[in-house]
Formats: structure tokens, sequence, C-alpha cells
């Protein structure tokens, strides 16, 4: 990474060097480098003419589309700092990041708001204009994004990644996935969220070709788009996959003589859809991230070479460190489980406005996770949940996530998530609860026994309940939080 380096500077570098290449193919037409880079220029210039001034929070909210990448280097060019959210957030919420972040204006599209100061995405970002802003005006220690966390606990977060911490995570990423000038990348996934963005941002740095998608809608047609383009990569999340497998079959098999790699991030893949993914695809680099807002990519399995190390997420992504490590944040032996401790150029700068979280999260080890796991002798890490998802039976602790797994297996539940619950027989503290989705009536009796073949005693659920869809973030993330007060309401 060059010294005193931004994502803006390489973009500029980029578009002088080719502007005529492809930076983002779309169903309604294609845009190169040089338009791209002069799109930001004349966004920036209109955003100063409005007042905007550098480290002012400017909320962007809007569905994928060149012209949101447009707007969010234009505010990053101009100095000030993006703040992305998705476009479908409900009012509430977008009015609350809006005075939360005291954002000075709200870039928007595809939807009706009431907030105070409002400019369209398509007015601000349209065409040419007088006096485009050339030179970027933003320092690798400036503030570049605030990402407010999805909401998997119930509270949003607000993250601040500096110009520095986005360009180090562009790199570690396109170091592992061995990104390239001529890549064309298929992005069917939200610019709000920290991995869409994430695949913007690796774009930025190489000067490869984005075909956005907005959605799996029509995922015939993605696949299609995919094999006819002839795309090399493609980044998705595993609840994608789960969609393409049940309703393309095995077509995705058609892409893997040029499908070079995958990006998958989020949550976990099931065993079986992993396998199906492998078999389709023998000859393509299929890697799974973890990773936080807070910390990018911090690890990367890759399911080919990784394949004799079941239940691995990977080992840490380059130019990163991973420490397990106790209570006292003394690091531990390997096997041993503690917290997940990860240090590296992208963490986060801070919480914003909170100093208390900050202060709780960053010490000199690196940012606390609140993820638990061990890592073994050869580095690679192993995850077993959040320490507030555990659950206590009798003194015994039950990672949700491998219940969770097991349920999937049975035939005819398609989703699962598990929380804990006050024992009823008031024996052992907690017990498991099993929230599940199926597509038609499942014999909570025959799904017991078939688990007790597969999990100790004290995993089985004691309860299982079917409910019509599991409460997941836009990334899909399960929010048991919103379980859990579904739980207390109805007095269980």
């Amino acid at each position: 990474m060059t010294a005193g380096s931004t994502l803006a500077q390489h973009l500029i570098r980029n578009a002088s060097r080719a502007p005529e290449r492809n930076a983002f193919l779309t169903r309604e037409g294609d845009m190169q480098y040089g338009e791209f880079v002069a799109r930001i220029g004349w966004t920036a210039s209109r955003l100063r003419a409005r007042g905007i001034e550098p480290g002012e929070r400017i909320l962007l909210c809007a569905p994928n589309s060149p012209e949101v990448a447009i707007a969010y280097f234009a505010i990053h060019w101009l100095g000030a700092v993006a703040v992305p959210v998705e476009p479908g957030i409900p009012e509430a919420s977008l009015r609350w990041i809006f005075a939360d972040c005291d954002a000075r204006l709200a870039i928007v599209e595809g939807r009706e708001t009431d907030l105070p100061e409002i400019v369209s995405l398509g007015a601000i970002t349209a065409g040419s204009g007088p006096g485009p802003l050339r030179d970027p005006c933003c320092e690798p220690n400036d503030d570049a994004d605030i990402l407010y966390t999805t909401g998997t606990t119930g509270t949003r977060k607000g993250v601040v990644l500096t110009h520095g911490n986005i360009l180090s995570a562009a790199v570690n990423i396109t170091e592992f996935l061995r990104n390239g000038e001529n890549d064309i990348e298929v992005v069917p996934l939200p610019l709000s969220h920290s991995f869409g963005l994430g695949r913007l941002r690796c774009m930025a740095l190489n000067g490869n070709c984005v075909v956005l998608e907005r959605n799996l809608s029509n995922p015939a047609g993605f696949l299609k788009q995919l094999v006819d383009l002839r795309a090399t990569g493609l980044a998705l999340v595993p609840s994608g996959f789960e969609i393409l497998r049940r309703l393309t079959r095995d077509c995705i098999g058609t892409a893997s003589t040029h499908l070079r790699y995958i990006e998958i991030g989020s949550m976990p893949m099931r065993d079986d859809t992993r396998g199906w993914l492998m078999r389709m695809l023998p000859d393509t680099r299929i890697c799974h991230h973890y990773g936080l807002t807070e910390a990018s990519r911090a690890a990367f399995t890759e399911y080919h070479s990784d394949a004799d190390r079941p239940g691995t997420i990977g080992r840490a992504a380059p130019n990163v460190e991973i420490t397990i490590r106790d209570e006292m944040l003394a690091t531990v032996p390997a096997r041993k489980t503690g917290e997940i401790v990860v240090r590296g150029a992208m963490v986060m700068r801070e919480y914003w406005k909170r100093p208390d979280l900050t202060a709780a999260a960053l010490s000199e080890s690196g940012l606390r996770t609140g993820d638990h796991g061990y890592l073994d002798e050869d580095g690679y890490l192993y995850l077993l949940g959040r320490e507030d998802d555990l659950i206590n039976v009798g003194g015994l602790k039950v990672i949700p996530e491998e219940v969770e797994e097991k349920i999937r297996q049975y035939p005819g539940v398609r989703d699962a998530v598990c929380i804990g619950i006050p024992d009823p027989l008031g024996l052992s503290g907690q017990c498991v609860k099993a929230f599940i989705v199926a597509d038609t009536p499942v014999s909570v009796a025959g799904l017991k026994a078939w688990l007790r073949g597969q999990l100790e005693e004290y995993k089985i659920p004691g309860v299982i309940e079917h409910c019509a869809e599991i409460p997941r973030t836009s990334s899909g993330k399960p929010q048991r939080y919103k379980l859990r007060e579904l739980d207390g309401a109805n007095g269980s």
C-alpha cells in the first residue's frame, strides 16, 4: 500500500491509465472509468456548492446503481463522511441515524422520507457540470465512513472508518482473492453494507469492472448474466446460494470455465450447500470471509484447499493478526477457547459518540470482537459463537449455531435459529428453544428423536416452535433478540 494514499487517489490513477475501461455494467448500460471519475468530481463540486464542509456527515440511502458509487466517492472527494444505509430501512430508523450522526444532508432515491435536508441521487449525480472538483480533499487519517451495525443485538452502533482503514481492507482482500484490473465481478449485494461496499472499494483499488445487480429476484436471469459476461468473480451471501440451488438447480456449474473466484460472507454456509458448490465449481476459488463492520474481512477460508479442516473459518487475512485471549486479555494456547481479538490497519477508529464502547472494544491487543473460538496449531480459526448467544444448560455451554446446522439438515426444515430460555422444569437454568421454518409441519417428536443421533442430550431443544420466518438483518444475520422478545411476550 502506498504511504499516504487513499482509494480516491487510486481511482484517479486507474481512470488516467485506462479511461475507456468499463467501470460498471448494468442492465441499463455501461460506464467507463473516465466518465465515472469525471462524474465523481462534478458531484463533489455540487455538494460543495450546497455548503458541505469537510468532516460533515452525508447520509446515502438508495438502491444499487453506478450513481450510488458516484455519490459515495464524491462524498470522500469533498472530505466529507459517507453514512450509507440500506434503502429499505424503516423511516423511524432512518430518522434516528440522521440525527445520531448529525447529518448535514441526505442523498435519497426510491423512497419517500421527511428528513429535514434531502437531495435526490439523480439530481446530485446527473451528467456533467461546471467546475468539477478535480483533486480529492481527503487524507488517510480523515474519517471516511460511518457504518451503522445491522442490529443483531437490537442496538445500532456507528462504526467510524478512516480512509486508511478502508484502503487497508481493500488491500488485504485483494491480496487474498488475487483481484486484478481484468476481473469482471458480479455484485448483487447492497452497497449500504460492509460486504457490498468492500467490493466497491476493491474495484476502486484495482480498476476492474463491477456488474451491479440489485438482488436475486430473477435467479435464472442473474445466472444468464453471469455466464453471458463470462464473469471472473462473484460476491454473494450464503442465502443467495440457497436460492440459486433451489430455483436453478445445478446451472451455476455452467460458469465453471470462467468463474475464477467467489467471495462469500455475512453468515455460515450450510454443509450440504457448501458441498454442492464445491462439486459444481471444482476449479473456482470459493472463499468465505469472517469479519465485522469494525474489522472487515479479518479471516478467509478457501473451500477446496481447506477441505480437510471441517468447521474452520480460515486463517488471518493478509496483514491481519488474530489472537485468542482470556478475560484479562492474555493470549491462550492453541485449541483453548477464548475471545477472538483482531489487529490490523483496517480496524475501525472508534464507535461514533460512544467513548465507553470504544474503550471496551479497543486495546493495544486489537479489537475485542465479542466472538468466541479457538486457533489450532496451524493458525486456523474455529468460531464457537458470540458470548451473548451462548446457552447455559446446567453449566454446559451450547453454541446455537451447532444445533441450528443440524436442524437445517432435517427433511422439510428450511431455516432454524436457537435461543436460550428458562428451563420450564426449573432444573438446568436454561434450555434450548428452536424456532424453525418448514415447508410443511414437522413432527416435533420426530425431529427431537433424529437430533439425539446427532447431538449430546443437553443440546437437544427442549422447546421447538414453528414460525413463518426468522427475523434477519439485511445481510442475513439472525436477530435473536427479536425472538427473545417474542418469546417473552408469549410468556414462554
